[in-house]
């Protein structure tokens, strides 16, 4: 049996009343999904423990049975994890754009990697701290390791949370580290302007410790594969022990290499027997706001990526598994700690016949912890 796990990022919605009341995921044209779940089983899930922040690395963690509240030290650490970076405390920084004290823009315009990476050269030459080292990544998401023992654990804020907000109150609090993470701030709002229009300073947000996930395989006796756009989920990948596969050509948005993405899945299908693959595209519309274009970015994932997967493989011997990690509704463009539709394809069938967030909560599965979902998925 092989098993694959398809994770749309921030697919799940609210209903809007501009699609006639009903959510993106309702509207849009999924007749591979639907498939799915009209042949086979559905359920929702709650992917974000209480007492968490609604982030892609909380939620996927979850999924892939991660107990957040033992092993979770902060994003900008697994994303870490992708590059080979160590540090004693590895922060995320975004390159941002704020006008007159406002989060206009968490991606910097979509900044393309070489401007990126001359605005972090550029950073790395600015600042005098030894013990301070930026870190290019990819496009407007990059990181920051700070060398240096610090007691307090610093508050921070994600800028695709604050767009349209003054970023005065959101400044990092509490203590030293804080301290230094504004003053690094500071002198990027000099330095960025310089390099780029795109960008004029650095959001940086989401420190912690080097982290030490249990081991995939040893857990679920399966060799798997991990399939993503984005650091952060390869970061999880390689924390947990699984192989990374990268594709050429993504964008992490909509106009992403769709083929190359699946094809990859195929491949890695034929030397192991569990896949999982991340995209991201969904995600960045819904922080958007627009509407419309979710309801197009969802068919395109339905067509481009399940559809021609799943007339590729044997489906007779797959277990397919579906579920955004968390919603990212339009109307506030940024993500909320709901729990979000999931099918799975090849174990049981139950009566849903639409995948979407209102006809998976009839599913036979009801409502279930996110932790179980990897139970689910290898239950014999």
């Amino acid at each position: 049996m092989k098993y694959l796990l398809l994770i749309p990022d921030g697919m799940a919605d609210w209903r809007i009343e501009e699609l006639g009341n009903k959510t993106p995921l309702e509207v849009a044209d999924t007749p591979n999904m639907d498939f799915l779940a009209k042949e086979g089983a559905c359920g929702i899930a709650e992917t974000v423990p209480k007492g968490y922040e609604p982030g892609s690395d909380i939620a996927n963690l979850t999924i892939l049975g991660v107990d957040v509240r033992k092993y979770y030290t902060g994003r900008g650490p697994i994303e870490a994890l992708a590059k080979g970076i160590r540090g004693k405390i590895v922060f995320r920084c975004n390159l941002v754009y704020v006008e007159n004290g406002i989060m206009v823009d968490y991606s910097a315009r979509r900044i393309e990697d070489e401007e990126a990476k001359e605005v972090i050269d550029a950073l790395n030459e600015a600042v005098e701290y030894d013990f301070v080292k930026f870190h290019h990544g990819t496009s407007y998401r990059n990181l920051v390791t700070i060398d240096r023992e610090f007691d307090e654990n610093v508050k921070t804020t994600p800028p695709h949370d604050i767009q349209g907000e003054p970023i005065a109150k959101y400044l990092p609090k509490n203590g030293e580290l804080a301290n230094l993470l504004i003053e690094l701030m500071e002198i990027s709002k000099k330095v960025v302007p310089e390099v780029t229009r795109k960008a004029n300073m650095v959001w940086i947000w989401g420190g912690g410790k080097m982290p030490k996930f249990p081991n995939f395989e040893r857990r679920w006796g399966v060799r798997g594969v991990m399939i993503s756009e984005v650091d952060l989920l390869k970061g999880i990948g390689r924390g947990l022990g699984l192989e990374v596969v990268d594709v050429p050509g993504v964008t992490g948005y909509i106009d992403t290499n769709y083929k190359g993405l699946a094809k990859a899945v195929l491949k890695s299908l034929k030397r192991r027997d569990f896949v999982v693959l991340h995209t991201e595209g969904i995600d960045e519309i819904g922080h958007e706001g627009d509407a419309e274009k979710k309801v197009e970015a969802i068919s395109i994932y339905d067509e481009k990526i399940v559809g021609y997967i799943i007339d590729r493989i044997d489906l007779e011997e797959t277990r397919i598994m579906l579920l955004p990690d968390h919603p990212t509704p339009v109307r506030v463009k940024t993500h909320v700690a709901e729990p979000v539709p999931f099918l799975i394809y090849g174990l049981k069938r139950d009566d849903v016949r639409k995948f979407d967030e209102f006809s998976c909560r009839k599913g036979m599965f009801g409502l279930i912890n996110g932790l179980k979902l990897m139970d689910i998925m290898f239950a014999r």
